[in-house]
């Protein structure tokens, strides 16, 4: 199936409770009905035939979350071209980048993202840039995106909308490309996810049945980037005829609130984001006996603000593990897990990621690359139809994480014998802080160059809010002269980000060395209390 299937096909087209499905922009106050969006997608589609999109280009989105954005996902998929999404959160030059390795040919983007970097445009050549605005997509208002159309675009052949039957039923055999989701190696250099129908098509097919809602109308909240975990994860509702809620600015009393108000069923959110609800002071006044999962994911989990989630939002707490080469809900801990391991005071089941979803298999290898039996640590390998198709146009990189048939990930974990995963670290120096992946190897070039610091070494210590805390600890060259760490900090907000950027500097007289000077980080862990979190490699 392509993204905009889960649309033409959503029992939102059926049935009396779910024709009132609709996309609701929590900040722009707009909708769409899914008919409507049907329309918009047919629209824009058009609009991207007539500057000569065809079948498998790349055409990318680099917006915040809105309904206007789902209407350009759509269309990019009825085109039948590759859809790469762009994090808003990324430097403008780590998208740059990103662009050029996809080759893009088109560039839906927010009209303040592209008046704040021009050079975006460069990038691109004339008439293949479309701008979103608070009320507008490119030439079209949101009024005539909604109006009927009576034709139907399927990779550039329009069809009357009354054989839209046939259209479902055609061969859908081929595993075409549907969309290219940025990742990276541990060292930072970036690398693009080849998802495949196969792929969407199971993280749809796992989440229906590992989170079904029967008893009320679904209703999802996309309260996190929609170019991650909490957009991809829609596409089940949208299939189900749920209505689909968006917001941008990450307001806990503004999401707390929208869950009483539009009685919300399901949403996801790193456990950063989890933390900063619970510490609103009106945490306690709100309804959230609509919630059937609230699905975290993306880094570890305070276990103690897990059990204090739980007392809060109820017995609705689920976690899924993956990755964007294995994505997003390769494992599940239900929330019937979470009670149990509660109940039991079993803290090695609420620390895991859970078992292995239907149609996944996991396995732990050795350095050997040989299994290992269960309880023992090693690095996680993933089998399924849910892994991605390969790195875009990068061989070299796909036979690295490629064991026959299993699928590498770089984590590392133990398997206890009753299926659970436990991840333990990772193989490489990634950082995970916030839900987001970040690479030690770009801070440190940005810091070795401050003329007062001698060497630097970027590790990720623990942390209540963030998961894993980007942390700085650098070596001065003269002792007397030390730099300010605000400074310090603050230069890396503005070149790599906020995310990237280290929240804490540490001082050390002299960096642990190996025989050859290379900074042994496994040494410099321990020195910060790390020895149980004792690193694979």
């Amino acid at each position: 199936m392509r993204l905009v299937d889960f649309l033409d096909q959503s029992s939102a087209h059926s049935g009396p409770v779910n024709q009132s499905a609709k996309f609701f922009d929590l900040d722009k106050h707009i909708f769409f009905t899914f008919q409507e969006m049907v329309n918009a997608s047919i629209h824009l589609a058009e609009f991207l035939v007539e500057r000569g999109i065809k079948p498998q280009d790349v055409v990318a989105t680099y917006a915040p979350n809105s309904v206007a954005a789902y209407c350009c996902i759509f269309a990019i998929s009825r085109v039948g071209a590759i859809w790469l999404p762009l994090n808003i959160k990324n430097t403008a030059s780590s998208n740059l980048k990103l662009i050029g390795l996809s080759n893009a040919k088109f560039l839906f983007v927010d009209e303040a993202i592209s008046a704040k970097y021009p050079k975006l445009l460069n990038s691109f050549n004339s008439g293949k840039v479309a701008c979103l605005s608070p009320k507008k997509i490119a030439n079209f208002d949101f009024s005539s995106l909604k109006k009927s159309t009576k034709k139907i675009l399927l990779d550039e052949i329009y069809v009357n909308k009354q054989d839209l039957n046939s259209v479902k039923s055609r061969d859908l055999s081929v595993d075409k490309i549907i969309s290219l989701f940025p990742t990276g190696g541990t060292t930072g250099d970036p690398k693009l996810a080849e998802w495949g129908s196969s792929t969407w098509e199971a993280i749809v097919d796992i989440q229906q049945q590992q989170m079904p809602i029967t008893d009320i109308p679904s209703c999802y909240l996309v309260a996190a980037p929609m170019t991650h975990a909490a957009g991809v994860g829609s596409f089940a509702a949208i299939l189900q005829g749920g209505s689909i809620f968006v917001m941008d600015s990450f307001e806990p009393d503004k999401i707390l609130g929208a869950i009483e108000k539009h009685r919300i069923t399901s949403l996801f959110l790193p456990p950063t984001a989890i933390y900063m609800l619970l510490a609103s002071s009106k945490i306690s006044s709100y309804d959230y006996s609509s919630l059937r999962y609230f699905w975290y994911a993306a880094a570890p989990m305070s276990i103690e603000k897990l059990k204090e989630a739980i007392s809060v939002f109820g017995s609705v707490m689920v976690q899924t593990y993956g990755q964007a080469e294995a994505p997003m809900i390769c494992t599940f801990l239900s929330a019937e897990d979470h009670a149990e391991a509660l109940a039991d005071k079993n803290i090695s089941i609420l620390g895991s990621c859970g078992k292995a979803s239907p149609g996944i298999k996991l396995s732990i290898f050795d350095k050997q690359g040989c299994q290992l039996s269960p309880g023992l640590k090693g690095e996680v390998a993933i089998k399924g139809t849910l892994l991605m198709k390969g790195y875009h146009k990068n061989p070299e990189a796909n036979k690295a994480i490629r064991l026959n048939e299993w699928q590498l990930t770089g984590d590392i974990g133990i398997l206890d014998e009753n299926g659970f995963l436990s991840l333990t670290d990772r193989k490489g120096d990634m950082i995970i802080s916030g839900g987001f992946n970040v690479y030690p190897g770009e801070i440190e070039q940005l810091i070795w160059g401050i003329p007062t610091i001698k060497d630097c070494a970027v590790i990720g210590l623990p942390d209540e809010k963030w998961g894993e805390q980007v942390t700085a600890v650098i070596e001065l060259k003269d002792p007397n002269i030390v730099p300010d760490e605000d400074e310090i900090i603050q230069l890396c907000k503005k070149k790599l980000g906020s995310v990237k950027a280290p929240k804490k500097i540490i001082i050390l007289d002299e960096l642990p060395r190996s025989p050859v000077g290379k900074v042994l980080k496994k040494d410099l862990r321990a020195i910060f209390g790390m020895k149980k979190n004792d690193r694979f490699n």
